[in-house]
């Protein structure tokens, strides 16, 4: 009895929404130039969560700070060109670059530079995209692309 109970509880589904990415395309379009930093490559701003986010080198991303619903410990979410995956873990906080945003993204707002976007949604979700590559940061959790995204499977 305790077996079919066991194999019923494993078979049950989980219920993930599958599309958790908000759709940005009516969002503004920033000026690039709003969110740049003196000195910095790239564009930086603030997540409404208050997370440090850049785009950086030939489209790089992340966001730097405390990520809701990572493992402990971590303290960013991103992708450097030349990885395999979207990933949170210590080489992302190491190899993005160490510059401090000065702007915030408004709500329903986008900026894109050298083929990555990022955005906020009008519940202060951080989202950012570079082609199948993307992540959200929401205060109930942090969404990465799915592990069958990698990059070296393509």
């Amino acid at each position: 009895m305790a077996a079919a109970v066991l194999a019923v509880a494993i078979a049950a589904p989980v219920h993930a929404d599958p599309n958790p990415w908000p759709n940005i395309r009516l969002f503004e379009q920033l000026d690039p130039l709003t969110l740049t930093v003196p000195g910095a490559d790239g564009l930086w701003f603030t997540a409404p969560s208050g997370q440090n986010c850049g785009i950086w080198g030939p489209g790089s991303f992340a966001c730097a700070g405390d990520i809701p619903g990572a493992p402990p410990g971590t303290t960013a979410v991103g992708w450097v060109a030349g990885d395999r995956a979207v990933h949170y873990d210590w080489t992302i906080g190491f190899r993005m670059p160490k510059t401090t945003a000065a702007a915030v993204i408004a709500p329903r707002s986008s900026v894109t530079h050298n083929g990555t976007t990022c955005a906020v949604a009008d519940d202060a979700r951080t989202y950012c995209e570079r082609g199948p590559m993307k992540f959200m940061i929401a205060p109930e959790g942090t969404w990465i692309t799915p592990p069958w995204m990698d990059l070296s499977r393509r």
